[in-house]
Order: C-alpha cells, then sequence, then structure tokens
C-alpha cells in the first residue's frame, strides 16, 4: 500500500465530513480512488485509521516515534488552514492570514508545503437547465459517428468567428483560485471593445481555412457572401469533389455555432446545397449544442493561442493587429492542429463522464 501523503489525508478527513454530513468509509474509499485512478486504491482500514489519527493526535501526520515531541498546535493550525483553503479557494493570503492570526508567511508556508498554488480566473458561458440533455446528446451522436469512421473528427470543417480589439483585456492579475490542482476556475465578463477587427476562421485535421476579416457587424447576408466567395472555395481547393466541382469532397462537414447570423434562412439553404446532410449547427444534420465553446477548438485553443502571440506587445493599429493575427495563423504547425481536433474528441468523453456538465476541471 503506497504511503498516504498529509494533503492526501486531509482529504480523507474532508471527504467524511462532520455533524450530519458523514460519509461512510465506503462511500469514501469510493469518491477517493474515483479522483485517484493513478495510484494505489485506498482500502476502508485506511480511512479508518486516517481518522483514528486525527482523533488521538489533532493531526494529519504519522505518529511521533519515542522521545521525539510534535507540537500539535502546529498541526491543527495547519489542518485549519487547509480546510479553510478548500472551503473558501477564492480569499486571499491576506484574508486567510487574518481569519486565523498568522503571518502570511506563514500561510504561504503551509499551502506550499501541501503544493496548493494560485490560478488565474478563465471566462466561462454559463449553461441552463436545458443544455446538458443536448449536449449529452450532441456527444452520443459524435461517438456514434467514430464508432463508425475513426477519422470522422479530420473530416470536419469547425468554425468560428472572435473579435480582437487594440485594447480592453480582461484584468487577471489579482484573480486567483487556490488549489493543489488547476480548477479551471472561469467567470463571464463584459468589456468595451472600442476599437475592433471580427474575424472568421476554421479547423480541418491539419489544415486551417481563412482567417478572413468581417467589415462591421456580422449579419446573415455578410456570412452568406464570406461563405460563397471565401470559406467553400478554398475549402474545395484543400478537398476538390471529383463528381462535382462546384462542392467540397463528399466527406467533408461544416461546423457552426447557433449565433443568429448563421441561423438566417438563406445561409441555411446554402449550406445544405454545398453540405447535403453534412453540416452541424442550429437546425443543422446535427445540431450543435448552444453555449458549449468548451467543444469548439476555436474556442478552447486556436483563439487564445493566437491572442496571447498577437498581444505579445501591443499593436499599433487595425492594420497592424490583422497582419499580426494573419502570420500568427499561418505559422500554426499540422501537428499541433491533430492534435487539436483529438482534444476534441478527449472533451466529448469528459462532457460525458458530467452528464453534459462543466468538464474542464477534469482535463489534465
Amino acid at each position: 500500500m503506497a504511503r498516504l501523503s498529509d494533503t492526501e489525508r486531509i482529504e480523507i478527513l474532508m471527504m467524511i465530513g462532520y455533524g450530519d454530513r458523514t460519509r461512510s468509509f465506503t462511500q469514501v474509499v469510493n469518491i477517493f480512488n474515483e479522483l485517484h485512478p493513478d495510484r494505489e486504491p485506498i482500502t476502508k482500514s485506511t480511512v479508518s485509521k486516517t481518522l483514528q489519527r486525527f482523533q488521538e493526535t489533532g493531526g494529519v501526520k504519522d505518529r511521533p516515534k519515542s522521545g521525539r515531541p510534535v507540537s500539535v498546535t502546529n498541526e491543527e493550525n495547519s489542518l485549519n488552514v487547509m480546510l479553510d483553503v478548500v472551503e473558501n479557494p477564492i480569499n486571499s493570503t491576506q484574508q486567510r492570514a487574518l481569519n486565523h492570526n498568522m503571518s502570511r508567511y506563514s500561510i504561504q508556508k503551509i499551502t506550499k508545503r501541501e503544493n496548493f498554488k494560485p490560478y488565474k480566473i478563465q471566462l466561462l458561458q454559463e449553461l441552463s437547465e436545458d443544455d446538458f440533455d443536448r449536449r449529452i446528446q450532441f456527444c452520443e451522436i459524435i461517438m456514434d459517428k467514430l464508432n463508425q469512421n475513426v477519422n470522422f473528427v479530420n473530416h470536419i470543417l469547425f468554425s468560428d468567428e472572435s473579435t480582437f480589439c487594440l485594447n480592453g483585456h480582461v484584468n487577471r492579475h489579482n484573480c486567483r483560485y487556490w488549489s493543489d490542482q488547476n480548477p479551471h476556475w472561469m467567470e463571464q465578463v463584459h468589456t468595451q471593445r472600442p476599437q475592433k477587427t471580427n474575424v472568421w476562421c476554421g479547423i480541418i485535421g491539419g489544415n486551417v481555412i481563412g482567417p478572413y476579416f468581417i467589415h462591421g457587424n456580422l449579419n446573415s447576408e455578410r456570412y452568406l457572401l464570406l461563405l460563397q466567395e471565401n470559406i467553400v472555395p478554398q475549402l474545395r481547393r484543400l478537398f476538390p469533389n471529383h463528381n462535382n466541382p462546384n462542392l467540397p469532397a463528399e466527406q467533408i462537414w461544416f461546423q457552426q455555432d447557433g449565433a443568429p447570423p448563421h441561423f438566417g434562412r438563406m445561409v441555411r439553404e446554402y449550406l445544405e446545397e454545398t453540405f447535403p446532410g453534412k453540416w452541424i449547427g442550429r437546425r443543422g444534420a446535427i445540431e450543435w449544442p448552444a453555449r458549449s465553446p468548451d467543444m469548439t477548438p476555436l474556442d478552447f485553443f486556436l483563439w487564445g493561442h493566437i491572442k496571447n502571440l498577437v498581444y505579445k506587445n501591443r499593436p499599433q493599429n487595425i492594420e497592424d493587429l490583422q497582419q499580426r493575427i494573419m502570420h500568427e495563423v499561418s505559422s500554426i504547425a499540422p501537428n499541433i492542429l491533430l492534435d487539436t481536433i483529438q482534444n476534441f474528441v478527449h472533451r466529448i468523453h469528459y462532457c460525458q463522464e458530467v452528464n453534459g456538465g462543466h468538464f474542464e476541471h477534469l482535463i489534465k
């Protein structure tokens, strides 16, 4: 049996609970082993001994050998601090120091010893009540397609639009979430966009389609022209259809989200003509689940990757910004794009594990 770390013992104690909120040893064993599949499983005896050690010594460390005194007070302080970190992960080190009448240095020493680190805030869309079932249904359809053809996802053109601003970054410097693992903490925010450029881009296998810049606000008419004059012609060149040169290859699927410009009648008619029975979106052959940027390769990889590079130095103007975007997009290696598509498949599995809920905290 692998020796438990102090952090794991604390975790077991918190799983046991207290008062009317206690769990049985069997429940704790099942939860712990499920959360730690890569370590040797624990038993009910391990849980019992961990609880007994805490009740007898007030701490989680091994019992001291004869002649070696231990400070119960320090152990109790450490345990109280770690319980506070788990229950209130958003609190700052300064707040914790005041709450426990300790120095900030002592708080930092305890959290560092237990391998807890501060993670920055991320952005996330809130799910509505109906979204869970729709996300699960989408995942089941994709898995069924993969069972029929393992290369199915490499034939999907994943697409999306994003806004790039000259300024208006979210200030995340003072936002932290304390944990021993990256919790992928997220929150919705609203920012002003005084000078901006709207960009459409797509990923299919190891290829990028675009980027294409959208002048003004996107509507159905502009989106249809973009499809007809730019997106589909580039797709035809990459994947020609030898039976019908006016269409892309027959195995190609097109994906878009449910944004209003994508739902225009003319847009849907054009997609059905160009990708008959093979497009993913609102009222498409496969329904794209609303509020699911965590399953779009452009949202969970491309846009963040490009913005990190583009904004290393502040762009001088819109033209400079657009040049940087084109350069960085063209510089992405095909193997990175293929890995991103495989990441999409992994996310389908994770989404199923949490019954359609948020899953990014499970991604290692």
